[in-house]
């Protein structure tokens, strides 16, 4: 049974679209076996997992776009405000220059000045003429100018922020549309994995009903066999008495047939018990891959770890048990209604927001990268080519060969690097 739930993760790239989703729920034949169900089990978790990265990956598009958005209107916002600044400033200098000429014509400035000032139809002439008027003016009229350019400078600057917002605005609108319809194509992928899960367990159980129903009737046939058996021997010992010699004769010809019947007790029981041995067999290996999940991994001891890989490890660990989803993250605080995807684990170990980082960016943050799980070190990020993806999936390395991340199905929790599959490296994160 581990190859159950092992298969569902063990993925081979595929790059899959979304028109998969198209073709992917047949009806299940009727009375089809356990090994079939599997194999149509098998084939869907390799669609699944390729749609829960695709629909990943888009939640992370929708988030990097949507914060893209975002900074164009903070900017936007700024440059409206420095606007008006310039135009408070501006009207200050404009009044500053009328209380010069104003000053100069009350102490008897120069009759040009006051000339150039009177036949100045309007304030824009008066600017310009100012190139006629005392050092005090001039000076004046430098400073307003250089205020009017930097606001037309602004004006334009908001004027292409605004077409930049336009722009960024459809492509939010246009991402959220292939976000929404990554995540139901996952959707429709999980609820029909699901049901042939369902039908892989009651085909699995009745397989094993008829495998003890069949042990029991055999253990019934031998039984009669042996009570006929008894039956004759009794009645031969009875016949028996008559004969002196022939009782001790029969007696001796009949202990090897009891013996038989000893040895057909003795083929009973491992008969009864085969169905036995095949139910434990199947649901010990089912348990022993669950626990995989939230098991052993938690006693391994690092050797000498640092206290960033110590807390980043410790906050992941406080998680386990939590759900699995491919938008970002959402702790509760309680596990039980909890969810996060491989990359919001890291996130939420860092301390960081959701949609802080996908795989591909966290592993361009890591100071160095190994293939050699030798040299891996308790908390350094982990990477695999998953799903479609060049770097799909990543998890947290906690020494032995293990790691914790989350993965569709099981949620947060301890795993082998070669659970996954494609492993292509890890590293510490700067």
């Amino acid at each position: 049974m581990a190859h159950f739930k092992r298969s569902l993760f063990a993925i081979p790239t595929l790059g899959l679209g979304l028109a998969l989703t198209a073709g992917l729920c047949p009806a299940p034949a009727l009375a089809e076996t356990s090994a079939e169900l599997q194999q149509q089990l098998d084939s869907v978790s390799e669609q699944l997992y390729s749609l829960y990265s695709q629909a990943e990956q888009a939640g992370n598009d929708l988030a990097t776009v949507t914060s893209n958005l975002n900074d164009t209107n903070a900017q936007i916002e700024q440059t409206t405000a420095q606007i008006a600044e310039e135009e408070v400033q501006l009207a200050a200098y404009q009044e500053e220059l009328g209380d010069l000429v104003s000053s100069q014509y009350k102490s008897g400035g120069s009759a040009s000045i006051v000339s150039v000032l009177l036949n100045s139809g309007s304030f824009t002439n008066l600017i310009s003429n100012l190139h006629y008027a005392d050092k005090a003016a001039q000076h004046k009229q430098s400073v307003i100018t250089n205020a009017r350019e930097l606001k037309e400078s602004l004006e334009e600057n908001r004027k292409a922020l605004e077409e930049q917002k336009t722009q960024q605005e459809q492509l939010v609108a246009d991402q959220q549309v292939k976000t929404e319809a990554a995540m139901a194509a996952a959707n429709e992928a999980q609820s029909y994995y699901d049901q042939l899960s369902d039908e892989l367990k009651a085909q699995i159980a009745a397989e094993e009903e008829a495998a003890r129903a069949a042990a029991e009737a055999r253990a019934a046939e031998l039984a009669a066999q042996q009570a006929a058996q008894a039956e004759q021997e009794q009645q031969g010992e009875q016949g028996e008495t008559t004969t002196e010699n022939g009782g001790s004769e029969s007696t001796d010809e009949q202990a090897p047939a009891e013996d038989t019947s000893t040895g057909s007790d003795e083929a009973d029981e491992p008969s009864s018990d085969s169905g036995s041995d095949y139910d434990d067999s199947y649901e010990d290996d089912y348990e022993d891959d669950s626990d995989s999940g939230s098991g052993s991994g938690g006693s391994i001891t690092p050797s000498g770890p640092t206290s960033s890989a110590s807390n980043l490890v410790a906050r992941a660990q406080s998680v386990i048990g939590s759900g699995y989803s491919y938008t970002g993250y959402n702790w509760t605080g309680s596990t039980s209604t909890s969810w996060f995807t491989c990359s919001g684990l890291i996130d939420y170990a860092l301390g960081l927001g959701p949609w802080s980082n996908s795989p591909e960016s966290l592993y361009g943050k890591v100071a160095y990268i190994t293939t050699d799980v030798s040299q891996l070190q308790y908390g350094d990020l982990v990477f695999f080519a998953t799903g479609g993806r060049w770097c799909g999936h990543v998890g947290i390395y906690i020494g032995g060969g293990e790691m914790i991340d989350s993965i569709p199905g099981s949620g947060v929790g301890y795993r082998t690097l070669d659970y996954i599959g494609g492993f292509i490296g890890g590293g510490p994160i700067v």
